[in-house]
């Protein structure tokens, strides 16, 4: 078994065997530090990174001639969501319960927990301990092997974030490693320190790694609660960093070696190449707060999932071993010392090494051997049989939606395995821009799902038997350049009108209907203004309910500038139209005055017409100098009017303006207004000074 705990700050390798007495043999241990923090409160940020440390490891194991392919891994994170599910089953016609039956009941028991999943975000199932069994309404130790009616198994299940799991699986993947067992890291490392004949003791694990403490709770003969703080080692070495102004690396170095008995005070040199001298108890000072912020936050939890404190606490991983982590702990659970210890690999009696592993000790590998522990039995894992082709596939099923192509991806088919091959693609150059035109799709294989037609997205369940086909390739199609090219967009008068631009196929004027072949060059260019037809437009209008219809032309304007036939037009321009050779409405009525008067001025006789032409528009009086448009109706009638002396200047060529003062008489009288009415036969008279 190789088994992968991929930490926050290191990744360990684990090979093991395991024997008949359930001791768990460790074979090899390879570690890595990762260079740099590609990993943040258990999460994989950078998957190439941690991807390199996964293969620098795989590489030391197999130096040792290690075989390395498939593997179990376990996950942490911040976004950790628990609750219960259960399934039950009629077993009646089964004549024993086998080992195969439990795990199916198990994993429906899981689903049942992700149907109960309120939350929006797309978790998968990691891992789950089993709470209880029953048989016939009684609670049972173990199912295997027994025989009843009704079989009811209740879990905890343990979701983590999509993505913090697909991340891992990227890992493994770039490493070609195949995943048989997945599970949550506070499991692993409580199955290995709390066994089940210590689960009736209500015991709380802490795994306190660098980026996150996981928490495992057990009680009455089962695990009844998992819990993470997203605080561990990290925050005390970002502590130290930003105290002393160091590096996190040098920070890390400061407070691993808090640890070292032999020395008091501790050189380093900061980040502005100065170097200091500290003492152990300084650091200690420097660490304290965030060490009782820790401890809190780790005691809150425990109160919350357990509700009173624990009879015992036994803390694990490598941030537990900072000096005085253990005492706060303690005091934060109203807990005597000696209730809490920090758990050494090397005391667990039933964790066996080779010799050259025999100096493997600490805190920080009961998680790593964790994995491995109940990876060999088995236990909390979410992957499930399913057979493809009569070959047997390890699929994690729990969690969300699993697809049949999930399934087959995994079982080792590629994309052409699946889908036919697409016809070739068509290359072709777009105003100097090189194109492509995908070839037709080819066919998906036939699949059958237990003997019934199904397709690559269909859903799959444990124990399901999937048959694969042949594909089909695709076809190769024609394809033509109305299907490339777009229309402009021309909004003309605030409407819509859609023109495409004028094509060139390898320096060729086409059509959109010209067949495109592959390595054609073709050149766009703006439409003009000659290739949208704008229609001469009839203009209808009444005069005195008597009706005319004349036509009238249109032209194009661009921000109020006059377009020619050969001017260009862009994408989205908004233009206007403007009706040409418009005639005035005095073109279509009889203008000429039929009733004059006639009055001398200074020896001179002048006629004056007095009728007034009225022109009226919808009622409103507008000029016989107006134009003619569309849907126009007029009423137009002469009125006779009085007539005013003003209206005698109309009427001549003479601008009284020029003289400052004259006198003007009429039939002898003079008068002070231009407004005096005016008669037939007045002798009117203007002297001037």
């Amino acid at each position: 078994m190789f088994a992968l705990d991929i930490g926050t700050r290191f990744i360990v390798g684990v090979v093991s065997e395991m024997n008949d007495d359930n001791e768990i043999l460790i074979k090899d241990i390879s570690i890595n530090e990762h260079e740099n923090r590609a990993m943040l409160d258990g999460q994989i940020h950078d998957v190439t990174k941690v991807a390199k440390g996964v293969e620098k490891v795989i590489k030391n194991l197999k130096n040792k001639n290690n075989n390395i392919k498939n593997v179990a891994v376990a996950l942490a994170g911040r976004f950790l969501v628990t609750i219960t599910g259960e399934y039950e089953k009629n077993i009646s016609e089964i004549k024993y319960v086998d080992y195969n039956e439990v795990k199916n009941l198990e994993i429906e028991a899981v689903k049942n927990a992700v149907e109960n999943l309120e939350i929006e975000k797309n978790f998968y199932c990691v891992g789950y301990s089993v709470l209880y069994y029953e048989l016939d309404g009684e609670w049972i130790k173990k199912l295997e092997g027994q025989k009843g009616n009704i079989a009811k198994v209740k879990v905890i299940a343990a979701f983590l974030p999509r993505n913090v799991v697909d991340a891992m699986l990227a890992v493994l993947e770039l490493n070609n490693l195949e995943p048989i067992h997945i599970t949550l890291e506070p499991i692993a490392a409580m199955n290995l320190i709390v066994p089940e004949d210590l689960r009736t003791l209500n015991i709380a694990m802490v795994d306190i790694g660098a980026g996150t403490s996981d928490i495992a709770i057990s009680k009455d003969g089962t695990i009844i609660g998992y819990g993470m703080v997203p605080m561990a080692g990290d925050e005390i070495s970002e502590a130290i960093s930003k105290e002393l102004l160091v590096d996190f690396k040098t920070a890390e170095q400061l407070k691993r070696s808090l640890n070292n008995n032999k020395s008091d005070t501790f050189k380093y040199k900061d980040i502005l190449d100065f170097e200091h001298e500290i003492s152990k108890n300084k650091i200690l000072e420097i660490i304290e707060p965030v060490i009782d912020e820790i401890t809190s936050k780790i005691a809150e939890k425990i109160l919350e999932l357990n509700g009173k404190p624990p009879i015992a606490v036994m803390v694990v991983g490598g941030g537990g071993k900072v000096p005085k982590f253990i005492d706060k702990l303690s005091l934060k659970l109203n807990l005597s010392r000696n209730r809490i210890t920090l758990k050494d690999i090397k005391n667990i009696n039933y964790v066996k090494f080779e010799n050259n592993n025999s100096n493997i000790e600490g805190s920080e590998f009961i998680t790593p051997i964790g994995i491995a522990y109940v990876a060999h039995k088995n236990e909390g894992n979410v992957f499930a049989r399913v057979m493809v082709n009569n070959r047997a596939i390890n699929m994690m099923l729990v969690g969300g939606n699993i697809s049949v192509m999930q399934v087959l991806l995994q079982a080792g088919f590629t994309i052409n395995d699946l889908v036919g091959k697409p016809a070739p693609a068509l290359s072709y150059e777009l105003n100097g821009e090189l194109k492509f035109i995908p070839g037709e799709k080819g066919k998906e294989a036939q699949i059958k799902v237990n003997g019934l037609p199904a397709d690559l997205k269909s859903p799959i369940k444990p124990g399901d038997i999937i048959e694969i086909g042949k594909p089909e390739d695709g076809k190769i199609r024609k394809v033509f350049l109305k299907e490339i090219i777009k229309p402009y967009k021309i909004f003309i008068d605030g409407n819509l009108i859609k023109i495409f631009p004028r094509i060139f196929k390898n320096g060729k004027k086409v059509s959109l209907d010209t067949e495109l072949h592959d390595g054609d060059k073709i050149t766009l260019k703006n439409p003009i203004v000659k290739d949208i037809s704008l229609e001469s437009n009839i203009i209808k209008f009444s005069i005195n309910n008597k009706f005319y219809e004349i036509p009238a032309g249109k032209i194009l304007l661009r921000n109020d500038e006059i377009l020619n036939e050969f001017d260009e037009l862009y994408d989205g321009d908004k233009l206007n139209t403007k009706i040409l050779n418009l005639p005035s409405i005095r073109e279509f009525i009889d203008i000429k005055p039929e009733k004059y008067i006639t009055v001398t001025l200074n020896g001179n006789n002048i006629e004056i017409p007095i009728e007034e032409i009225i022109v009226k528009d919808k009622n409103n009086k507008i000029s016989i100098n107006n134009k003619i448009y569309n849907d126009m109706h007029l009423k137009v009638e002469k009125i006779e009017k009085d007539i005013r002396l003003l209206d005698l200047f109309l009427h001549i060529d003479f601008d009284i303006s020029n003289f400052t003062k004259y006198k003007i008489f009429i039939n002898n009288k003079e008068i002070f207004s231009f407004n005096e009415k005016i008669n037939n036969g007045d002798i009117i008279r203007m002297e001037f000074e």
